[in-house]
């Protein structure tokens, strides 16, 4: 599109970008149209630069921009073919590094493709990584944010408040290991992105526009705690450091009063942690309104604390079975032998308090808050925490009846490393040909 004073290059739902019309010689003897055979409209929406050239995209197929000479020119240009795959074009393209991802949303919801072996000749692999969680992802996605250095990967929709995740460990040319997963922000979303070891949202709440900043490595040392040597990360949203000069503390309450600052406008429930070294360090407490943007909390923090936003982590364990190995990189689960668990036992890493539930049909759920250390077992004034900690949970069931949900709504740490089972397995000597 060009008009009188500069010439502007754009696509639909990007930013804008603005180059002097002075910069730019241009003639309409310079325009050479590239024309592609396809069945369906081809309108292009995004383009990605790969090793093969430029890869292609319209609502219904994808194209190979290259061309057989030394030099790209309009008149050495050449368009071809390469798949025939549904794409979302309200958002982008993305890199995984080596390989090219792209959203489809054609049916009732959205699915994640992955693109490999991208040549100029010859039709590329193209594996649906959604395959494990059909009806995970919406159908009205708008906005992507990747990350290749922390194999990661969000989707969201602008306006709504869940973000989709997808994050994947690569060895040389396999991926090992892959998890989907989702967040609920503290707001609804309006724009997302991924920059240095950091996710940054912009989170609406009442007409008003916070970024809020998640690290998203494991050394981050910006909202923790230490002890013995070690850091633990606290779990809020939307967290921050309250001064001192913030916080008035009354005896006779035995109350801590403090004015709410800038960007907390979510009615979620606000909470503040311990930070300083007496018998209440590692705990926290919710935060009452008082009056206004003055909120209280019970207890002494006039030597400081963190302020955020409580949230829940729930992860749901699979359904288990006795598992051979076939290959290095092959599994075979036998569905058909009878398995009757004894006891499942949880590798946990930094780990603090957390709740175990033993789904059973038939019975009565059997629910556990365990924590990481026994009480009156560890040294006083100091964290309640465990860097390794391995916990059993009682079963004595049958496992196509048994469902585990491993839950924490407390900012302590919840990690879980691995599960190992114990039980009764028999094939009942059943064979198949």
């Amino acid at each position: 599109m060009v008009s009188d004073e500069n010439v502007i290059m754009s696509r639909p739902g990007d930013f804008y970008n603005f180059w002097p019309k002075s910069a730019i010689t241009y003639t309409a003897s310079d325009v050479i149209d590239l024309s592609v055979s396809s069945e369906y409209p081809a309108i292009i929406y995004d383009g990605m630069t790969v090793n093969a050239g430029i890869l292609l995209f319209t609502p219904n197929k994808q194209f190979m921009l290259t061309t057989d000479s030394d030099v790209l020119s309009p008149l050495t240009a050449k368009i071809n073919s390469i798949s025939n795959y549904n794409y979302n074009y309200t958002t982008n393209p993305f890199s995984l590094g080596t390989t090219v991802g792209f959203l489809d949303n054609a049916g009732a919801n959205s699915r994640f493709f992955e693109m490999t072996s991208v040549l100029r000749e010859g039709e590329p692999v193209v594996v649906e990584q959604t395959r494990p969680v059909p009806q995970l992802l919406p159908k009205d996605l708008t906005l992507v944010a990747d990350s290749r250095e922390n194999n990661t990967i969000l989707f969201g929709t602008k306006n709504q408040d869940t973000v989709y995740g997808y994050r994947y460990f690569n060895t040389t040319n396999q991926r090992v290991q892959a998890s989907w997963f989702k967040w609920k922000l503290s707001g609804t979303l309006q724009y997302h992105c991924m920059l240095d070891d950091a996710y940054y949202a912009v989170v609406r709440n009442d007409g008003k526009d916070v970024i809020q900043r998640f690290d998203i490595t494991l050394d981050d040392t910006t909202s923790s705690i230490t002890a013995d040597n070690i850091t633990y990360r606290i779990h809020f949203d939307n967290y921050s450091t309250l001064a001192i000069s913030d916080l008035t503390y009354d005896e006779t309450t035995d109350l801590t009063t403090f004015t709410l600052p800038l960007g907390y406008n979510s009615t979620n429930q606000l909470a503040a942690y311990y930070q300083t070294d007496d018998d209440a360090i590692g705990s926290y407490s919710p935060a009452t309104l008082v009056s206004g943007t003055t909120y209280s909390l019970p207890g002494d923090f006039s030597n400081g604390c963190y302020l955020g936003y409580l949230f829940d982590m729930e992860v749901k364990l699979p359904s288990i079975y006795y598992q051979t190995q076939i290959s290095d990189n092959s599994f075979r689960s036998d569905v058909h032998s009878s398995l009757i668990l004894h006891r499942l036992k949880l590798s946990l890493g930094h780990t603090g308090t957390y709740t175990t539930t033993l789904h059973r049909k038939g019975k009565s759920d059997y629910t556990q808050t365990l924590e990481a250390v026994t009480t009156d077992l560890y040294t006083a004034n100091t964290l309640a925490f465990k860097d390794i900690k391995f916990q059993t949970i009682p079963v004595y069931d049958r496992n196509s009846n048994v469902t585990v949900t491993i839950k924490s709504s407390n900012p302590s740490p919840a990690t879980l490393n691995s599960l190992t089972w114990e039980g009764d397995y028999s094939s009942k000597f059943y064979k198949r040909v």
